[in-house]
């Protein structure tokens, strides 16, 4: 596994929302994640930052905000990294016609260094494809 180095994100190029909005620019991403106490299936993983991610879950589900869940995170295998779990608290939802978005808060937990590591990788990967373009 390659060494990140951290001075070389541009995290500008990956905002995906107004600065004014953001506590920290999120990262677009497309992997897998599992929250049990939400749904037995799968969902997605679609943006994520330092302090926070964006999920989509495919079916609709009613959603506790005041609650902590569990969010299991299965990297994509380019990305080097384990599987690893993170506790979440939802900040909003979006219901659509057959999925549900969740924009959840990264509590501090044993998997947030892991966590900060993955997101690191993400800048990384899409800085490479950036330059490459």
């Amino acid at each position: 596994m390659r060494a990140i180095d951290n001075s070389r994100l541009k995290w500008q190029f990956y905002a995906t929302m107004n600065a004014d909005t953001r506590k920290t620019p999120r990262i677009r991403d497309f992997a897998r994640a599992k929250i049990a106490e939400l749904c037995c299936l799968p969902c997605f993983l679609e943006e994520v930052s330092k302090t926070g991610c964006r999920v989509r879950l495919t079916q609709l589900v009613a959603i506790d905000i005041d609650r902590e869940y569990t969010l299991t995170v299965l990297p994509a295998i380019h990305t080097g990294l384990r599987e690893f779990s993170l506790i979440v608290q939802p900040q909003w939802t979006k219901n659509e016609k057959n999925s549900v978005e969740i924009g959840f808060e990264v509590l501090h937990c044993p998997g947030i260094k892991q966590f900060h590591r993955y997101v690191d990788t993400l800048a990384v990967l899409a800085e490479e494809e950036l330059q490459e373009a």
